[in-house]
């Protein structure tokens, strides 16, 4: 190659110096192939759908991105007596699968860990949870935003999980749901620009907020005209939370009362039915008119201001330390007498750290706001609603944020700082 540039050096001689040089860089680039090329303009990337599976769950999905001229190797580090990966190989752009076995019968959980690693030298470790096969075994996850499991008999535990516009299957939000009151006591969420980014449907002349009220687990789809919705069927072969438990969701409460999410319609905008899940029934408090226009949506805007990229944690809940009941249609509802909304995230907010694994309590912030439900609230500031986590699982009898690391839970709960939020 050398003797053909010092060639053309001497062709060019008296061309511009500068111009020699370009022409010499491409052909000398020209002259490389593919395997040779130092670099790659395209990021790599891996990725899998989830870290935590339930006992029953036999596979998991991952995507690899990057400069399709490479390839991937996929081996199972740990776990290899339950995990195997389909293929151990491929060219990067094509997905990956890990198969499991069942955890029939099993009372903990157990993990396996797989690497990724690209031939450009990118690698990536999964490591994946499958939980042992329990009564509440669909409840425990490591997510960040989990409660902890509390036994009632009224209690009703169920995930939501959406597809996004990106074909990634994730989870939406949780509840803790009451069937005797026909509220939620919690509704737990994680919040990230993924689930905020506008979709392209309409619904009237909003884009995002479908307006798609029923009974949970509705599959929607859009319509032109109003109601913009159409209720294509219902989930129902064994349902988690029968209809007759539930509020209608398509009637309004009466009484002074709004149907307040607790999960914002706002905060998922990616889908149709992304957003339409939000206004199930059970994702639904009676609110008082003003304070849900007021000063409950003005902290829903400031909180969805707090996303970051190792996401939000939140959960909004009910405390029932009064007795008005609103009835319509033969079902009774018992009014809160108050409502919270609880938040946790890294400080940085680019840790790229699981929360588990995070074992300093100045790396994390944590607060709560706390409301009565009435309209007296309607200007209510969050500096004057402020209270720490603690305070609230005392309040509610339940625990919040299960997934902290022990070391720093009490710590982290106990925060109540208004300049760490900027308020």
């Amino acid at each position: 190659m050398r003797d053909w540039i010092r060639d053309l050096q001497c062709v060019l001689k008296g061309i511009n110096r500068n111009v020699t040089i370009v022409l010499v860089l491409i052909f000398a680039f020209a002259g490389c192939s593919e395997e040779e090329l130092p670099w790659s303009p395209y990021p790599s990337k891996a990725t899998i759908a989830y870290s935590t599976i339930n006992f029953d769950q036999t596979s998991v999905s991952g995507t690899t991105v990057g400069d399709s001229r490479f390839s991937w190797s996929l081996a199972v580090e740990e776990g290899s007596a339950f995990c195997r990966a389909k293929a151990t190989s491929g060219q990067v752009g094509t997905s990956f699968t890990l198969l499991f076995d069942r955890n029939d019968g099993a009372t903990s959980s157990r993990t396996a860990k797989a690497t990724i690693t690209f031939t450009n030298g990118y690698t990536r470790t999964f490591v994946i949870e499958q939980l042992g096969e329990s009564s509440n075994g669909e409840f425990e996850r490591a997510w960040g935003e989990q409660p902890d499991y509390k036994s009632n008999t009224a209690y009703a535990y169920k995930t939501y999980f959406t597809t996004l516009r990106n074909g990634q299957r994730v989870r939406n939000y949780s509840i803790c749901y009451d069937t005797e009151k026909l509220v939620s006591h919690w509704v737990a969420y994680p919040l990230h620009k993924i689930y905020t980014d506008r979709g392209t449907y309409k619904a009237g002349n909003s884009n995002g907020r479908t307006d798609a009220w029923a009974f949970d687990d509705a599959v929607c789809e859009y319509i032109s005209s109003s109601p913009y919705y159409r209720v294509v069927e219902y989930d129902y072969t064994d349902p988690v939370i029968p209809q007759s438990q539930q509020w209608y969701a398509t009637a309004t409460y009466g009484g002074g009362y709004a149907r307040g999410h607790m999960l914002p319609s706002a905060s998922r905008y990616n889908t149709f039915n992304t957003n339409a899940q939000t206004f199930y029934s059970t994702n639904i408090m009676p609110q008082a008119y003003d304070f849900n226009g007021g000063s409950w949506s003005n902290l829903e805007i400031k909180v969805r201001s707090w996303a970051c990229a190792d996401t939000l944690y939140v959960v909004v809940g009910t405390l029932f330390e009064g007795t008005k009941k609103l009835t319509k249609s033969g079902r009774t509802t018992l009014v809160p007498s108050h409502a919270f909304k609880l938040v946790l995230r890294t400080k940085s907010g680019t840790t790229g750290k699981r929360l588990q694994d995070i074992t300093s309590a100045s790396e994390l912030k944590c607060i709560g706001f706390l409301y009565e439900n009435s309209n007296s609230e309607e200007e209510t500031t969050p500096a004057e609603a402020a209270i720490s986590v603690a305070d609230i699982e005392r309040r509610s009898g339940f625990k919040f944020f299960r997934n902290l690391n022990p070391k720093v839970a009490d710590e982290v709960k106990a925060q109540k700082s208004l300049s760490d939020w900027g308020i």
